[in-house]
């Protein structure tokens, strides 16, 4: 499960414009995002592909909470760093491909990994068994600021290298399906030498070396990353290089993009996608890709919090979101809400359970059932001399956030609570969440397999240094039978009995199902969208 702070909204040419003559506009799949095949193509090495990104990173590393956001990710697993197996983005089931690893076998309490022969690291040194123990080791030492893989890899014990083409990782316990998977899918491959030293100063963090088709060559902060083509590699890339630009403004960025500047522009906010619709300058030399992801968006309550100690509270709080006009004036329709902290088109959403309807004459009986309420007339419920008041932590680039809580605001008001916007910068944000220094706060979880393994977000162990940043403790049990179970038919259904049990704690008021909103230019080819995003290796550009 990866990070993703909210995207920012933004447009300065979100005007209405006339839409061109009958027949000169974008197509019905244009519009619908929908990736139209690609006949009659040849491929061809060489060129530069140039992307948009909307955050920029503080690390590199894969295996580190501190750098844990999901488009950098993206943009460095597959390009720099390769896994020991990786998802299949053709299948919806999250079937996993062998990669650095040949093959795997699991016995009881050992699974056996078949590496890879002829496999080299960027600086030259040989990729082995010994390279597996020790980027593992680095994920397993209690020292080391990676709480949220350890966590998923579950109880190894050792991991003993057979050979240089064979290594053992033992378990003090059967390991679970999604244990396995994490090491397979999650630990990228990384050298030895790299991470012997000290950990928290280890050059690696900020120099990535990895075995993927593209090296590392350059990161300028407030500029760009610079990825180039390995041209030995057992699968080389065909663009020479990629240019990762940073540009945090979506209305900068929207107008470096109308230049041309851009080969994949990412996070098209809603109400730019729908006025590009009138733009002949987007829709005759961009295809446009809406990617149903596997990303949710949310609002977390800090349980801890007398104000959100009380479901009844939280509930009321739902009451008072409202999301029709939000989905109307901020979303414009592109996106589905969701109460799942799966996949929504998978089978472990229980349909049965719908959001809850925005009612605030019943948000308000709730509040006074549960015992806040306007005592002194000032406009604040209180309760015992607390009066019901939060702050709302806030990324300060986050243009989003700045026009949907202003509406929250006014019905919470309008019901006797009042909430202050606390805009902060995204690394501080962060470190507060992780910290559990905040009242509420607005995030989203991302993915790139279909499966997800929620123990990490809301088991009570992971409150402390992990991703349980609500401080959420209602559902361990059910969490660890859902690790352990076998047989998928019976994974779904307690997975539905998570979904279920979430929506009546209600720790995160989950909001909507997001889609990556894309557009890729129409000299680019081979990039085709999936869960998984795109692997940028396969793409092509035109001279």
């Amino acid at each position: 499960m990866l990070l993703v702070v909210v995207a920012s909204t933004s447009c300065s040419r979100c005007g209405a414009r006339a839409v061109p003559d009958a027949g000169a506009g974008p197509d019905r799949a244009w519009l619908e995002g929908r990736p139209t095949p690609e006949l009659g193509l040849v491929s061809r090495t060489g060129g530069t592909l140039t992307l948009r990104a909307a955050v920029e990173p503080t690390g590199f590393s894969r295996i580190d909470d501190r750098f844990a956001e999901g488009t950098m990710a993206r943009y460095t697993t597959g390009t720099i760093y390769e896994t020991l197996a990786r998802v299949d983005p053709s299948k919806p089931d999250g079937a996993l491909l062998p990669w650095l690893a040949r093959s795997w076998a699991l016995t009881d309490r050992s699974l056996t990994l078949e590496l890879l022969h002829d496999v080299g690291f960027h600086d030259g040194s040989a990729f082995d068994a010994a390279d597996v123990r020790a980027t593992v080791a680095a994920v397993l030492e209690a020292k080391n600021p990676t709480v949220g893989l350890r966590a998923a890899l579950g109880p190894i014990s050792e991991v003993v290298v057979e050979t240089p083409d064979r290594v053992v990782v033992r378990y003090s316990r059967g390991p679970s399906p999604f244990e396995v998977r994490a090491l397979l899918g999650g630990v990228p491959a990384m050298p030895s030498e790299a991470l012997a030293g000290p950990y928290d100063v280890a050059p690696i963090h900020q120099h990535p070396i990895g075995t993927g088709p593209f090296r590392f060559v350059r990161f300028t902060p407030g500029d760009r990353l610079i990825l180039e083509r390995v041209a030995n590699h057992r699968a080389p890339a065909l663009v020479d290089a990629i240019h990762v630009r940073f540009v945090k403004d979506d209305t900068i960025a929207a107008q470096l993009w109308e230049k041309g500047e851009f080969d994949l522009m990412t996070r098209i906010p809603p109400a730019h996608w729908r006025a590009i619709e009138h733009e002949p300058w987007a829709w005759k030399n961009y295809r446009r890709f809406r990617i149903d992801e596997n990303a949710y968006a949310w609002i977390g309550w800090n349980l801890k919090r007398p104000v959100f100690a009380d479901v009844r509270v939280r509930r009321a709080l739902a009451m008072l979101y409202p999301a029709e006009v939000i989905s109307k004036a901020v979303e414009l329709g592109l996106e589905r809400r969701t109460t799942c902290p799966f996949w929504i088109d998978s089978d472990s959403c229980d349909p049965e359970v719908r959001p809850i309807p925005f009612d605030p004459a019943r948000a308000k009986a709730l509040l006074d059932e549960a015992g806040w309420k306007d005592a002194d007339g000032d406009g604040v419920r209180e309760q015992g001399g607390v009066r019901l008041e939060f702050a709302f932590l806030m990324p300060t680039t986050s243009a989003r956030l700045g026009k949907v809580l202003p509406l929250f605001q006014e019905q919470l008001k309008n019901a006797g609570v009042s909430m202050t916007m606390e805009p902060v910068d995204g690394a501080q944000l962060m470190s507060r969440m992780r910290a559990h220094d905040f009242d509420a706060a607005a995030l989203s979880w991302s993915s790139p397999d279909a499966l997800s393994d929620q123990w990490e977000i809301f088991h009570s162990s992971q409150a402390e240094g992990g991703k349980n940043y609500v401080q959420y403790a209602g559902a361990d049990e059910l969490l660890d039978r859902i690790r352990t179970a076998s047989e998928p038919a019976e994974r779904k259904r307690l997975e539905r009995e998570l979904h279920r049990r979430l929506f009546a704690d209600q720790p995160y008021l989950f909001l909507t199902a997001r889609p990556a909103l894309d557009a890729v230019k129409n000299r680019v080819h081979g990039l085709t969208p999936s869960l998984a995003w795109y692997e940028l290796a396969k793409g092509w550009v035109d001279p």
